[in-house]
């Protein structure tokens, strides 16, 4: 897909790092970190599409997938998939509908609440994410081999902080 033009990083940070100083009299600092985390995430989100397009999956698809395999019974609610994912209720929706739609999942009621729909993925389901799991691996490993074991392992350790960080600030 090579998507890149669309993110421009320098244009972007160049432009942002302008109003910066426009409005404060200083550099852009930390915010550029806001930034090349938006750009990354965007960026990693193309690779990965671009690699699930043959299976006719989508990155987000593919993530409610992994959720829902797993759990031993290959089942999971919508609402915890939500909390998982970051995703409203009606994008959640959306998404659940595209894997019903193309066989991958189904809805189940749930045995202890009768009121509540899970989704439950197909033996078809199961049987593209075992063929698409190791593919995605091996590409995650391509992407992350710029970096050693340790270099990874503190790139980890320092995001878990700054999300526990950003999670503190928006509870506060």
């Amino acid at each position: 897909m090579n998507n890149s033009r669309l993110y421009d990083y320098s244009e972007t940070q160049s432009r942002v790092e302008r109003a910066h100083r426009r409005a404060t009299g200083e550099a852009l600092g930390a915010v550029g970190i806001n930034l090349l985390i938006k750009h990354c995430a965007w960026l990693i989100s193309d690779v990965m599409n671009d690699a699930l397009k043959p299976f006719g999956l989508c990155y987000k698809n593919y993530v409610i997938m992994v959720l829902i395999y797993s759990n031993s019974d290959n089942t999971a609610n919508p609402s915890d998939l939500c909390l998982g994912m970051g995703e409203t209720r009606s994008n959640m929706t959306r998404l659940c509908d595209e894997l019903v739609e193309r066989g991958w999942a189904q809805r189940v009621t749930n045995p202890e609440d009768r009121r509540r729909v899970d989704l439950s993925l197909t033996q078809e389901g199961i049987a593209l994410l075992e063929k698409v799991l190791p593919m995605l691996r091996t590409r995650n490993k391509a992407v992350y081999s710029v970096f050693n074991e340790q270099q990874t392992q503190e790139i980890e350790d320092r995001l878990i902080h700054l999300m526990q960080s950003l999670e503190a600030h928006r509870d506060a």
